[in-house]
Order: C-alpha cells, then structure tokens, then sequence
C-alpha cells in the first residue's frame, strides 16, 4: 500500500510519502523547489513528484491521496475540486476515473498524528495549538499504538493563541508567518515591560472575562479576526514607531512582543498540565504552529516531544498516518527527508568563477573556520522543517560575541536577532542543561552555564538562554566530522548554526540553490557533498 499526503491550500505546502507499514519514503516543502517561503496557495506539485521519484513509482500506483484538512466543512466541494487537485499533481490523465481515493483528515487530528508516531512513545497526550484549523484552536488528544487517537477536549477558534501572537507580529511589521522574530524580540523585555493578554479562562490577565475577548463567528476570514487583536493591542500599547532593525530600542515593540510571548508561555505551560490531566499520562507530544515557541517549550517537563515538522507542513505527514501508521513504536529516525542537492556542474562552476576547490576533509573545514571563516554545508537530503539541522546549515565559531553580528548583517537579519549552537552528546551537558529530545530538532531554549556564556558568547541571547541542537549518530556526518575534528585539536566543539538562506527566502535545496546563495550572501567557504569552495586567500 502507498498513501500520499498532503497540505494543499493556503501556506506550507508539502508532501509525504508512506508504505503499507507506516514508513516514511520522503516529507518534502514545495517552498524549497519553487524558492517561494511558505509556498502560499500553491499545489505541492513539485514535492509530490519528489516524493513518487523517491519511491520510483507514479501516481496509479497510489492507494489514498490524504489532505490534512477536511477541506468540505470549510470551502465548497465537489468532484470538479478533486479533477483540478489531481490534475495539478499528478497530470490531466488523473483527472477522472477511479484512481487513489481521496481522504479528507481532520487538521488537528493530522497535526496529532504527525506528533506522536514521530515520539516513540507507547502512550501519550498530544496537545495541538496553531492559528485554527476547521473549527478549533487548541485540541487534547489521548494516544496509544493500540488504536486511534481520542480527542479529550478542544477550544474553539476564538481562544486561538496563534491568531493572538500573529496580530502582535503583524503590529511589528513583521509580516504573516513571521513569530520567530516576535519571540527573539520578546527577551528584550521582562516582567516590568509586560503583560498577560486575558483569552477567557484559558489565560487569565488584567479584564478577563469567561469566554474569549472576541468572537470568530465561522463565516469570519482569518484577517478579519487577527484585525480585532491589532487593534486592541494598539489600543493597549501604542505605536510601533522604529523599523525592524532597532526595534529592541522601541518600547512599545518590546513590550508588544513580551506581552504576547509572555501570554504563551503561560497558556502552554497550562494547558499542558491539562493534557496530562486529561489523558493521565506524564508523556507530551506538542504540534500545531505554536510548537514551534521554542522559549515557551523550553518550559515545559519532560518527557515532551516536539517533532522537526510541527507546522503545517507536517500534517502531510500526520494525513498519510492516519491511514497507514507506523506498525512499531520507534523515534523519528531521521530529519532529513527532503530531496538531495542534486549536484551537476556546479563544483566545475565554483572553480570557473575563482573559487579553490579541493577534496572535503574535516581538517579544511576546521582550518577555514578558525581563521574566521563563515561557511555553508549542503549535504544528503534537506531536512524537513524551518529549522537547519546540519544538511542545509551556515556555520562559525561562536567565539567572539561579534559573529553574530558578521552573520546577521551576511543574511540581512536584525542585528538584535539570536543565533544557535550545535554540538555533540557529550559535550552539550557543559554548556546547557538538557532539555531531552528538544535538542533534536532546535525546538526548545535553555539557559547557558557559565563555561557556555565563555565559550559561544556569540549564540547567548540577552536574556540568557539559547536553542541548541546536538547531532550524534552519523545523521549530519560532515557537520559531525568537524566538530569531532573540533574537539580532536583542544577547541570547543560547538559551531554557530543558522539556515542557509537569504532574507525572505526558504533554505536552499539544490546545490544549484546553495551556488546561488553562497555566492550572493558573501559566505567565506561552501560545502558541497565531497568538496569545499572557499574564496581565494582563504587558506585550504
């Protein structure tokens, strides 16, 4: 049996692909084939022939096509949607006759599914908060491998926590989908600077009532609804007056972005005691575009397990094992599940240009770094997700604090915006507490130690903590390779690590893509499969 599924509609577009025994063959962006972040209202179309290609079959070999929305309770339905959803995917001969069945996946449901096969758990609750999906904002679920998941209690759209914290991004200036820079800005404030939001009973604050502050009747469009947030938050706040680059000194910015991080951290760390509550068990898988608050997750006990893909590209993934889920419990095996860089002429390219190519050794990539250098790594498969995992990565050492700065200004971030670290099992201990399998993925903060603030002072956020990620197990073997090399030669083995991208792009796919890139931030030295560029004067 092969199950497709998808996320088709408004953003994220993606694409997964599973056996008969619940086994993932690839989980792919259509963003990273078409260059377009977010790949809004777009058929994933190029992740769905990545996905086939992976497998070397076609689409009649396809037995269910699953959408991780139930798509008739929100749009009109009818057999002409599906003629133009399989003719985008697959081709004008899908158009009509039998082909694979098509499956309509409740959006929470597919979010919870995404979350808890990926854990291992045996058992668990599943917590799922984001923008909305058909009619709620936040779902409990209880799960077991003995059966389906069991919804135990929802909020309807109106408590939605994504909506809230959407409006204060959008008051920022920085645009839809844009929180993460929301919460980088948010430390910048404390507990002077800011407030609880009151959303009813959920988070209780300055003017809370016992329902939601406002009303999101159904036929309401998201905007619409986001809109009453803004303006109370303006009402609230005031004016947002300087551009992005120095908002960390606009007060209003900054108690805006700590009042609504702040209204987060408060709403997760409570409903997740709802959820073991509700579903008695101490295991908690998170999902849902809220699960990617990875200072909010940072608060939470373990054992929690937050998967790679918790947005929603990941109910592609959540659709497809609703029908086929995976037979044994077992770890998401591995992150990277997107297509390979696909390199051609691009290393001869590199030398044409000027560029000194050689063979790749731990021991160049080592030399290139501590002289300072700034560098990318492309290798095997892209890994799934808005977070660089070590296939798609831009690398430093973290010491001094100034590299921050060199690296934010090469991709044209803020300069107040936070960098992240990336080491191994054994060394990671010495430089945060753990925080579980958070460390996986760059899906919690900690704060740094002592020997940590000395050694990265450059991925040390203002308020103390970091969002690290270790690598181990040959997963990431060129970035595992020169941190070992690291630690071989007596330096710290920890790199700075930040997505191989420009501003308001997606991470680079192809190497085609990591070309492109390389060449126009400015980067000192790429990594491409068995070779390193690097600038000329750039020892190698």
């Amino acid at each position: 049996m092969w199950v497709l599924g998808i996320n088709w509609k408004w953003h994220d577009g993606a694409a997964a692909l599973v056996d008969g025994d619940g086994r993932i063959v690839a989980l792919a962006e259509e963003e990273r084939f078409t260059g377009v972040k977010h790949a809004w209202d777009t058929y994933p179309t190029r992740a769905v022939q990545h996905c086939l290609a992976q497998a070397g079959i076609t689409w009649r070999d396809l037995d269910h096509v699953a959408i991780g929305w139930d798509l008739p309770r929100l749009i009109p339905w009818q057999d002409e949607q599906r003629a133009e959803l399989y003719t985008a995917l697959f081709g004008p001969a899908a158009a009509h006759g039998p082909g694979p069945e098509l499956v309509f996946v409740e959006h929470h449901l597919a979010h919870a599914y995404s979350a808890f096969h990926a854990s291992g758990f045996d058992s668990a609750g599943v917590l799922v908060v984001d923008g909305a999906g058909e009619d709620e904002a936040i779902s409990i679920f209880a799960a077991d491998r003995a059966g389906a998941l069991t919804l135990k209690r929802h909020w309807p759209r109106a408590y939605s926590l994504g909506a809230m914290y959407d409006a204060a991004t959008r008051l920022l200036g920085f645009g839809a989908l844009g929180a993460g820079k929301t919460m980088g800005l948010a430390p910048y404030g404390n507990d002077s600077d800011s407030t609880v939001l009151a959303i009813g009973d959920l988070v209780e604050g300055p003017g809370a009532r016992p329902g939601p502050p406002f009303d999101w009747p159904t036929e309401m469009h998201y905007n619409d609804f986001c809109e009453q947030w803004m303006s109370a938050m303006t009402d609230r706040f005031g004016e947002v007056t300087k551009p992005a680059e120095h908002l960390d000194a606009d007060p209003v910015a900054v108690r805006l972005a700590a009042s609504a991080q702040r209204t987060v951290e408060r709403a997760v760390r409570a409903l997740h005691a709802e959820t073991v509550c509700a579903t008695g068990s101490p295991a908690v898988c998170l999902a849902g575009g809220v699960a990617l608050n990875c200072v909010a997750n940072g608060q939470l006990p373990e054992p929690v397990y937050i998967p790679p893909f918790p947005h929603d590209a990941g109910v592609a993934l959540g659709a497809a094992w609703s029908i086929s889920p995976p037979r044994r419990p077992a770890l998401l095996d591995s992150p990277y599940l997107g297509a390979g860089p696909r390199i051609g002429g691009e290393v001869d390219a590199l030398r044409e240009a000027g560029f000194d190519v050689r063979e790749l050794t731990p021991a160049r990539v080592l030399d290139l770094l501590m002289d300072g250098g700034i560098g990318a790594i492309v290798e095997g498969r892209a890994e799934i997700g808005p977070r660089a995992l070590g296939h798609r990565s831009i690398v430093a050492v973290p010491n001094p604090a100034g590299t921050r700065d060199r690296v934010n200004t090469l991709k044209g971030r803020e300069q107040w915006r936070p960098l992240a670290p990336v080491t191994l099992p054994g060394h990671a201990p010495r430089l945060w507490p753990s925080q579980g399998m958070r460390e996986l993925y760059m899906v919690g903060t900690a704060t740094v130690g002592a020997y940590g603030r000395e050694v990265m002072p450059a991925l040390v956020h203002v308020d103390g903590t970091t969002r690290p990620q270790v690598v181990s197990g040959g997963k990431a073997p060129i970035l595992e390779g020169v941190l070992a090399a690291m630690e071989e030669a007596g330096v710290p083995p920890v790199l700075m690590n930040t997505s191989f991208n420009g501003p308001g792009e997606p991470i680079v796919d192809s190497a085609a893509d990591a070309v492109r890139a390389f060449t126009r931030l400015g980067l000192d030295f790429l990594v491409l499969g068995e070779h390193v560029a690097a600038k000329r004067g750039r020892q190698l």
